[in-house]
């Protein structure tokens, strides 16, 4: 019995499919070798279908705040990004992201450190206390619970707090309107701010999307 190598080339236009050159020999032997390697070629495939499940496509979303840096946001290539004015009294850059069908909202406050020429610089500590203040008195009134814990944000350009509630007057009736609330704060480098999320689940794949793209955000590196 002899044995024959195959020389798998990746397609130039489909770097996930394979190009098998089989040596020139005999159609039935090189029909049973074919059998024999159909099971590699599937494997192959497998392997690069799982690589592109893997690492889905993302799309970056840049906020550029001039000196302070530029904020990136990666998300699925389906979500979509708008700045909005909220008209707040110290101008913060405010962005918002939409899942697909408004499944889920993340809304952006940013600011750097030094904002407004005012040197505030808030570290976790003071975050927390922002955080469970705002919980405190903007929305457990109408929660339904009647604590919350704060929880930690961490990504590998990013730290944070954040809280979650549910709404207790929530109805599905009203369109656009979400039983599940995150109040958060963070911080990437220079960058920080204020997060809200609203979604259908406290605790689901909702939440979860969301929390994924919070934890990968960064300020861009320097290039200089």
């Amino acid at each position: 019995m002899a044995f024959y190598l195959a020389h798998f080339q990746s397609h130039p236009r489909h770097p996930c499919h394979y190009i098998l050159h089989l040596p020139r020999r005999h159609a039935s032997e090189n029909l049973s070798i074919m059998r024999q390697l159909l099971f590699i070629v599937a494997l192959f495939g497998a392997f690069g279908f799982a690589r592109a499940a893997e690492t889905p496509d993302l799309k970056t979303n840049s906020i550029a705040l001039g000196e302070p840096g530029t904020l990136e946001i990666p998300t699925p290539p389906n979500w979509t990004f708008s700045p909005t004015n909220l008209s707040l009294l110290d101008h913060p850059v405010i962005v918002e992201l939409h899942a697909p069908n408004n499944a889920l909202i993340i809304r952006f406050y940013i600011r750097w450190d030094g904002f407004g020429g005012k040197p505030f610089k808030p570290a976790e500590d003071e975050m927390s206390k922002i955080v469970s203040n705002n919980i405190v008195t903007q929305y457990l009134p109408t929660a339904v619970e009647k604590t919350f814990n704060l929880e930690k944000l961490h990504g590998p350009a990013v730290t944070g707090v954040f809280a979650r509630i549910t709404d207790a007057n929530w109805t599905p009736v009203l369109k656009d309107n979400y039983p599940n609330l995150t109040e958060g704060m963070f911080r990437s480098a220079n960058i920080w701010g204020n997060f809200n999320v609203v979604t259908y689940d406290k605790d689901g794949p909702l939440f979860k999307d969301a929390l994924k793209v919070l934890e990968s955000m960064r300020r861009r590196p320097d290039t200089r």
